[in-house]
C-alpha cells in the first residue's frame, strides 16, 4: 500500500485531539508558542527554588490542562514543570500530523526563552520527558540537542511507530516506502543522555517489549528501566505513583549534578 504518513488515514488513527474546555481556570501559566500558521498551547507550572525546567509532552488522549491538578506532583521532582500540547489538542489551533510532532518539538525548544521570561528565571538545565504519543517528539530533542539537554524520561514509550499504527487500527506500513522514515528506535540509538524509561507490564497499547527494545538500543551510559507490576497503558500512576516520582525524582537529581 502507497500511503504517506501525513495521509488523513494515518492522521485519523493516530491522533485523537480534545479541545480544553472554555471555563477552565489552570494553576499553572498559559504559554502560546507560534509555529507560523498555528499556536502551541501548555501550561508552565512553576518551582520557585528550581532552574531545572521539565518539558513535557503528553499522551494522546490527554491534553496539558489535565495536568493541572497532578502539576504538583512533578513540580516536588524539583523543577519546573512545561506541560505541551499538539496542533488541536487543548488551547492549540490548526490540525495535528506525525511529522508536525518533530518540527513542532524544535520549536518549542527554540523558543524556552520566552518561557524564562514566563517564568521570570534561567534555567541551567532543561529534561525532556514524554509519554506515549509524546515519547516520539520527547526522544526527537534527546536524540538531535543532547549537548543542551541534561536528561531523557519515557512514560510507556513505543519502539516501532509502523507497528503501533496498525495496532490502533491504521494500515500495515513497511519502512521500504518512506523515504527517510526514522522510527523512535533509531532515535533512541543516537541518544547518549542520561535516561529512564518508566513502563507498565500488562500495557495492550504499548507492550513492555518496546521499553526493553528502547533501553537495549539506548548508547547511555546512565540508563534505567522501572517496570510497574500490573499496570496497563493508563493506569501506571495509580498502581504505582510512589516509585513512579521516586524514580523521576531521582533520576531528576542524577542528570543535573
Amino acid at each position: 500500500m502507497n500511503v504517506k504518513l501525513e495521509d488523513d488515514l494515518i492522521t485519523q488513527s493516530v491522533f485523537h485531539p480534545r479541545q480544553e474546555e472554555g471555563n477552565f481556570k489552570a494553576k499553572g501559566i498559559p504559554t502560546a508558542i507560534s509555529t507560523g500558521a498555528d499556536q502551541i498551547g501548555g501550561y508552565l507550572h512553576v518551582n520557585d527554588t528550581s532552574d531545572v525546567l521539565l518539558m513535557f509532552f503528553h499522551g494522546n488522549g490527554e491534553i496539558a490542562a489535565d495536568y493541572d491538578m497532578l502539576a504538583d506532583y512533578y513540580t516536588n521532582c524539583g523543577v519546573n514543570f512545561w506541560v505541551l500540547d499538539y496542533r488541536g489538542y487543548g488551547r492549540s489551533s490548526g490540525a495535528p500530523s506525525y511529522s508536525c510532532l518533530s518540527t513542532d518539538a524544535e520549536i518549542l525548544f527554540t523558543a524556552i526563552p520566552e518561557i524564562e521570561k514566563a517564568a521570570n528565571k534561567s534555567f541551567a538545565h532543561i529534561l525532556v520527558m514524554g509519554r506515549s504519543l509524546g515519547s516520539a517528539p520527547a526522544i526527537y530533542l534527546a536524540s538531535k540537542y543532547q549537548e543542551k539537554l541534561s536528561g531523557l524520561v519515557l512514560d510507556s514509550a513505543f519502539a516501532y511507530g509502523l507497528e503501533l499504527i496498525h495496532r490502533i487500527g491504521g494500515p500495515m506500513l513497511s519502512r521500504d516506502n518512506l523515504d527517510h522514515f526514522m522510527d523512535n528506535i533509531d532515535y533512541m540509538k543516537q541518544c547518549s543522555l542520561p535516561t529512564l524509561l518508566i513502563h507498565g507490564t500488562n500495557d495492550r497499547i504499548i507492550p513492555f517489549s518496546d521499553a526493553r527494545a528502547l533501553y537495549k538500543a539506548s548508547p547511555s551510559d546512565t540508563k534505567k528501566l522501572i517496570e510497574i507490576p500490573g499496570a496497563g497503558h493508563n493506569d501506571m500512576l495509580y498502581l504505582g505513583a510512589q516509585i513512579y516520582f521516586y524514580e523521576l525524582k531521582s533520576h531528576i537529581f542524577q542528570a543535573i549534578t
